[in-house]
């Protein structure tokens, strides 16, 4: 989060506040699930990225300025978090491969698309998977966490380079083309 706050300092102010021991267990109680240590970990220095109210259609969603993930992603805060495992787990007459209990999702596309795209922790391993529209692409994308924010890193230091065209720093913030 330093090469965020050095680099893009609009951006990284619309990273949340850290979130509390209750409010990740509050969480936790109501998914069912334990968060994995580095999950935690991560929710206790920045809980997402800040959220508004789209007036159009009454949801809450990421601000573009929080938008800073390769694709114009953004970071779930915990409230996103409980909403979207809810959506995604599978209903009684829904087929139960699609998506299980202990993935917990943490990223995802801008919410104006409908989160169709999204990056999920797996409480059970700690890898890092990704879905997108109806499907689980990936499983084991990253290793950890740790790992996914190696990478996420990464792709930052690239908008400032010459090779990255779809993403740039514009007044403090990291934006798309």
């Amino acid at each position: 989060m330093s090469w965020l706050r050095e680099n893009a300092p609009v951006s990284h102010r619309a990273l949340g506040d850290a979130a509390s021991e209750e409010e990740i267990a509050v969480v936790e109680e109501k998914t069912g699930v334990r968060f994995p240590a580095d999950l935690r970990t991560y929710l206790k220095a920045n809980n997402g990225t800040v959220t508004r109210l789209d007036e159009s259609n009454g949801l809450t969603g990421s601000c573009p300025e929080g938008e800073f993930l390769a694709g114009g992603w953004a970071l779930l805060p915990l409230s996103s978090i409980e909403r979207l495992h809810h959506q995604m787990m599978p209903g009684p007459n829904e087929d139960t491969a699609y998506w299980r209990k202990e993935w917990i999702p943490f990223a995802a596309e801008s919410y104006a698309c409908g989160e169709m795209y999204g990056f999920f922790i797996d409480a059970e391993t700690g890898s890092v998977g990704q879905w997108s529209d109806g499907d689980v692409e990936d499983l084991d994308l990253f290793a950890d966490l740790p790992e996914f924010f190696a990478s996420v890193l990464a792709d930052l230091e690239r908008i400032l380079g010459p090779e990255e065209t779809g993403q740039r720093i514009l007044d403090g913030r990291v934006t798309l083309d």
